[in-house]
């Protein structure tokens, strides 16, 4: 177990820059085209409520993340044609039902996006100083529920917060490895853990995401295991920033189940 912990931790090394490293929400690394790997676990949402007799307001949902890669294509990018990859994400939360998990008419969610291979590469700034909170897009599409494929009509992808809430963390701090049995995949043992903490506030909102993840060299994309938890608290606009009161509390869990190396895509191009 230790050499398996030590051989991740190298892994999640290489992938830093003498700033720090960050996670590109769920894509650190690229595995061979037609790798995926399935995560599975759970979304809770509270709806904080200290005047209510009933106390908080509790739900809880299933959750399922699939990435998939699935094709290449060199595609022009910045002047330049580069070698780049069709990444799709599928994002399914529900209910469990008789069936299997019960997504209903809105709770899938499938991006497909074309990404220079470059840009997936774990570091905090690319060479142009540009965040990896923004993955550029050559080209992309889109599918909510039940509706019709859509284009992506922006250049960047942006994996939070509807396909993770991992968010930018501008500065992780680096844990021991550690096995964790929840974590399905063949070969992880022990991954690299890394936390990470991130406040954005307005004049009447307020949001504190805090990211645990553990990354591995044996899991497509780089992640095995990942747990959020963000707070929102609002005040009024005339009141001073002491007087945030949390409203809502949301906590995502995921560990990766299964993987794979047969990938196929579940949307396609929309006609013309």
């Amino acid at each position: 177990m230790r050499r398996t912990a030590i051989l991740s931790l190298a892994f999640v090394a290489s992938l830093l820059c003498a700033r720090g490293a960050e996670a590109q929400g769920i894509l650190w690394s690229l595995p061979e085209d037609g790798s995926w790997v399935r995560f599975e676990g759970t979304l809770q949402q509270t709806e904080i409520r200290p005047e209510a007799a009933e106390g908080n307001l509790v739900i809880q949902w299933l959750r399922h993340v699939t990435v998939k890669s699935v094709g290449k294509e060199n595609a022009e990018f910045n002047g330049e044609t580069v070698p780049c990859r069709w990444i799709e994400i599928k994002v399914v939360t529900g209910k469990e039902s008789e069936k299997g998990l019960d997504a209903g008419p809105v709770g899938t969610r499938i991006v497909k996006a074309l990404i220079p291979e470059s840009r997936i590469s774990g570091k905090t700034l690319y060479g142009d100083n540009i965040p990896v909170a923004f993955i550029p897009v050559v080209k992309g599409y889109r599918k909510l529920g039940e509706q019709p494929v859509q284009p992506i009509e922006s250049n960047v992808l942006n994996i939070y917060p509807l396909l993770s809430p991992l968010m930018y963390y501008r500065k992780l701090e680096a844990g021991e490895g550690e096995e964790d049995p929840m974590v399905k995949i063949p070969g992880v043992t022990a991954a690299a853990k890394f936390t990470g903490q991130m406040t954005v506030e307005s004049p009447t909102t307020r949001t504190e995401n805090t990211g645990e993840f553990w990354a591995s060299e044996n899991v497509p994309f780089g992640l095995a295991k990942w747990k959020v938890k963000e707070v929102r608290s609002g005040k009024d606009r005339a009141q001073s920033r002491e007087d945030f009161k949390p409203m809502s509390e949301v906590t995502v869990e995921m560990s990766a189940q299964a993987s794979g190396k047969d990938a196929q895509s579940e949307i396609e191009a929309p006609a013309q």
